[in-house]
């Protein structure tokens, strides 16, 4: 699996840019519906995985494939990841990473009985300038292109690196719980791989850094995975051999096995708008609790956590 991981990841870095309009943008498109066929994806609408669309004269395209479950009457569980780049760089971990990981996870999804379809995105345009406007790819799906409600949304962007903390490198970021309380509950009963820790946090501390914005504006249920920025965020040096490839696969691992939860988990009307602050310091506990202690921070409530998260975004740019 690491093998392929790298393969998608270099496939989709070697132009050297996916820049809106570029070369490089035209090879990932193609890339991505080869890999797209040869999984047996049948199109998210219509006989094409493109999903063209147009703002202020700019074309653009998504791609949009589906892998069915048993009951298609089911609301889809929508998975996203964009494919373009921020500029001329590669962007092997933003977001080829993302796309790869996805698609492992795809490869081990067709082994499994589902109940719901997947819907596998990968959207336009989600980089400056076009980001959080109108021409993002995800806005557009969401709000012009999807043909019906989805179970929930899962997204990721900037996962294929470890996070620039001593002695934190494995983490995964996790945001969005807040969005229904069953997120909560799936997190914290949702098994690691070893060799990968999760934390958890509010949305709002960060605010929206990439697709699920549309999401959590239309009050859908959604998380998104990220492992932060780092020193090659939007640099010609975002290339392939910069990234970990076993964190990248203990990533698909995960998120196989949240994803099977999540189909057959239900989302009630009480759930929406939930404070998931006791997932969260379990969370922050099981994972950095020695250096919680070695720094002799105390972690008990809300303004605990906010605290200490807004330092690492202050410190590390997360």
């Amino acid at each position: 699996m690491h093998e392929q991981l790298r393969i998608d990841v270099e496939a989709l870095a070697a132009p050297g840019t996916r820049q809106v309009g570029s070369h490089g943008h035209e090879v990932a498109k193609r890339y991505l519906i080869e890999r797209m066929n040869a999984f047996g994806l049948i199109p998210y609408s219509g006989d094409s995985f493109k999903l063209p669309y147009q703002v202020e004269s700019t074309d653009y395209c998504n791609l949009a494939g589906v892998l069915p479950g048993k009951n298609r009457q089911l609301e889809p569980v929508l998975l996203v990841a964009h494919y373009d780049t921020c500029g001329d760089q590669p962007g092997a971990d933003d977001n080829a990473a993302a796309i790869a990981v996805w698609l492992a996870v795809l490869q081990s999804l067709k082994q499994t009985n589902r109940q719901r379809d997947i819907i596998f995105l990968f959207p336009d345009a989600e980089e400056p300038p076009r980001f959080l406007t109108d021409h993002m790819g995800s806005t557009n799906f969401y709000e012009r292109q999807r043909l019906g409600d989805i179970h929930a949304g899962l997204v990721l962007d900037l996962v294929g690196h470890d996070v620039p903390m001593e002695g934190m490198e494995d983490l995964l970021f996790i945001l969005g719980a807040e969005s229904h309380s069953t997120l909560a509950k799936l997190l914290l009963k949702t098994e690691l791989p070893a060799g990968l820790r999760n934390v958890a946090t509010l949305n709002r501390y960060v605010g929206d850094l990439s697709d699920h914005h549309v999401l959590r504006e239309n009050n859908q249920p959604y998380l998104f995975f990220t492992c932060g920025r780092w020193q090659h965020y939007h640099q010609e040096t975002d290339r392939p051999e910069h990234l970990n490839y076993k964190k990248m696969n203990r990533i698909s691992q995960y998120l196989v096995t949240l994803i099977k939860q999540l189909d057959v988990c239900l989302f009630n009307a009480e759930g929406f708008g939930n404070d998931p602050v006791d997932m969260e310091l379990k969370l922050i506990k099981r994972a950095i609790g020695p250096y919680l202690d070695q720094h002799g921070i105390s972690m008990l409530d809300r303004d605990d956590i906010q605290q200490f998260v807004l330092n690492l975004v202050r410190q590390y740019q997360l």
